[in-house]
């Protein structure tokens, strides 16, 4: 029954061990997470998609005023990249225009502003607290303001 009431050199191996087995689990385990969050074992991250709704009673010219608003705003926003090409020189200038004609051909102007609204939904107030507009087309900085916000139910 030396077990029971072990020598000294004995109880200090074995604290020993114990301690040693603790530091190298938990050494384990904190790599582990390191691990795991560089490589993004988790899953992967959902993108989300807000979908623009109308009432039921949107007339066509709300809808083509839409239409022609989100159209303006598209080509405000390449012309404001063809004016700021314009104003560069040499490699700097070339490398800018591959990359519009990438973006454009990528269908990225499509993407980065998919709908700009000329008024709100009936009973609706504006989320920035301004009057809406009145079918003018917006200001650049308003369709990607309109753009980057999600839909009022």
């Amino acid at each position: 029954m030396s077990f029971l009431n072990p020598s000294q050199v004995e109880a200090r191996r074995r604290r020993i061990l114990v301690g040693g087995a603790s530091l190298v689990l938990t050494t384990v385990i904190m790599t582990a997470f390191m691990l795991e969050s560089r490589s993004g074992y988790s899953g992967r991250v959902m993108k989300v998609i807000y979908m623009q709704s109308w009432s039921a009673d949107r007339s066509r010219a709300d809808t083509l005023a839409d239409a022609q608003a989100t159209e303006a705003a598209r080509a405000d926003r390449l012309a404001q990249s063809r004016a700021y090409i314009a104003t560069l020189t040499g490699p700097a200038r070339t490398k800018a225009q591959q990359q519009y004609d990438a973006y454009v051909a990528g269908g990225g102007v499509e993407k980065d502003i998919p709908f700009v609204i000329t008024a709100p939904a009936s009973g609706v107030a504006p989320a920035n607290g301004r009057a809406p507009a009145t079918g003018a087309a917006p200001a650049a900085g308003a369709a990607l303001a309109a753009a980057a916000e999600p839909p009022v139910n």
